[in-house]
């Protein structure tokens, strides 16, 4: 089957998710190296919240890729893992939650997208 468009479009938001949660690791990553070179007391507390949220963005970054990628070949998988992740950006308000309400509204009401991942 083709690929519905929106279903496109929310993989291509995914993979841009990615792509800018790159810049926040860059972000981070500069953090720890400020916080070293600053050689105050507390630096251990630093590094420690630092490592902890370079975890979580390395983390949104494999999530995304994944969903992105699983939307584009239609895996069922995905379309649960998008709603999951739409669900998320619900009380970042007002972009995220636009955005996740549409998203959530598509996969969950649209018949070609529903169609496309074999949800009758």
């Amino acid at each position: 089957m083709k690929r519905p468009d929106g279903v496109t479009i929310i993989a291509v938001y995914h993979w841009l998710l990615a792509v800018l949660s790159v810049f926040g690791i860059c972000g981070v990553i500069f953090g720890m190296f400020a916080a070293i070179a600053s050689g105050e007391r507390g630096v251990i507390g630093a590094l420690l919240g630092l490592t902890m949220a370079l975890f979580f963005v390395v983390a949104s970054v494999v999530i995304n890729v994944l969903v992105g990628w699983g939307l584009w070949r239609l895996k069922p998988w995905a379309r649960i893992a998008a709603i999951v992740l739409a669900i998320f950006h619900l009380p970042a308000f007002p972009i995220g939650t636009l955005i996740g309400v549409l998203i959530l509204w598509y996969l969950l009401a649209d018949p070609d997208a529903k169609a496309a991942f074999g949800v009758t």
